[in-house]
Parts: C-alpha cells; structure tokens; sequence
C-alpha cells in the first residue's frame, strides 16, 4: 500500500484550509472526514489519495464551471462588484491544482 507523508508547508496549508472550510459547514461525510484525518496526521495511505485525488478533480470541475460563468456575468453586469468572490474562488483552484500535483 502506497502512503504519503505530507511534509510541505504548503501542502499542509491547503489541506489544512480544505479541513477548516468543512469544519466551518459542519460536514461530517467520507470526504471531510478525509481531509479532517490528512490535516491531524499529516499522511495519507493507499485508497485515500485516490479518494482525495477524486474529490479535488470533481471540486476543481465544478469550481472552473462556477468561476467562468461568473466571469461572463460580471463583464456583462460589472455594477454587481462579486471581485472579492472571484479572486476567493481563484484561491480555492490554485490550491486544489497544487494538492493534487501532490498526489499524482
């Protein structure tokens, strides 16, 4: 069984950010529970990166979908003013592009 210590300081962040936005909302599934094990050990093992590389690539799916779309309505709409919601979504991907260099 292949493992992964996870030993960057920026890999922690990000899984620790991830870990603490789950907190946030409470969620207490199989993937927060991931994320939740990965940022208190500091590893992950076999089947949880597989688990961790499916949430991130699903999530980072998503979160393109989500961020063009708003780029289109904000440039149609630029009186809305959601730029501090974009550049937070930026955020997000880049992190999520960079955890799952990591992994893979």
């Amino acid at each position: 069984m292949s493992k992964r210590i996870i030993k960057g300081e920026r890999i922690k962040a990000i899984i620790h950010n991830i870990a603490e936005d789950f907190r946030f909302s409470g969620e207490m599934g199989d993937f927060p529970l991931l994320f939740y094990k990965a940022d208190t050990e500091g590893l992950l093992r076999g089947a949880e990166i597989e688990q961790m590389v499916e949430y991130l690539t699903t999530g980072l799916k998503e979160l393109q979908d989500n961020i063009q779309w708003r780029r289109e309505f904000l440039t149609e709409n630029a009186e809305i003013g959601e730029i501090k919601m974009l550049e937070s979504l930026s955020v997000i991907e880049k992190e999520y592009i960079e955890l799952l260099e990591f992994l893979r």
